[in-house]
C-alpha cells in the first residue's frame, strides 16, 4: 500500500490524477495488481487512515520524519513490524517462514 502525502516538504504530486500517473509510469501497483496506491492524504496523526494508524499503533511505531520512512510489513497472520535494514530482504524473510 502507498499512502502519497504532502506533509514532507510538499515534494508529493499536488492532485491523485498527477500522483496515479507518476505511479503507473513506474508499473506501481504493477501489471499483477499487486499493490494499493491510496488517495493523496496524511500520515502523521489523528488524521492519517485507520489502517495506517492501526499499523502504526500494532507495531509501536512513530509518525515518519520524513518521505518514505514509515514502512510498515504485515506476515501472513496478520502481525505487524517496522522492517530493519533491507525491506527486500525483511520481506523475503517473513515469505520463507513456515506455518
Amino acid at each position: 500500500m502507498a499512502f502519497p502525502s504532502r506533509e514532507f516538504g510538499a515534494q508529493e504530486y499536488d492532485s491523485d490524477e498527477k500522483i496515479r500517473g507518476f505511479a503507473a509510469g513506474r508499473n506501481f501497483p504493477g501489471s499483477d495488481g499487486v499493490g494499493v496506491l491510496l488517495a493523496l492524504g496524511k500520515v502523521k496523526g489523528d488524521d492519517a487512515p485507520e489502517v495506517w494508524r492501526f499499523m502504526r499503533e500494532e507495531a509501536g511505531g512513530k509518525d515518519p520524519t520524513w518521505n518514505y520512512d514509515g514502512k510498515f510489513l504485515v506476515d501472513k497472520s496478520g502481525s505487524v513490524s517496522v522492517p530493519k535494514g533491507s525491506v527486500g530482504k525483511a520481506i523475503s524473510a517473513l515469505m520463507e517462514e513456515s506455518d
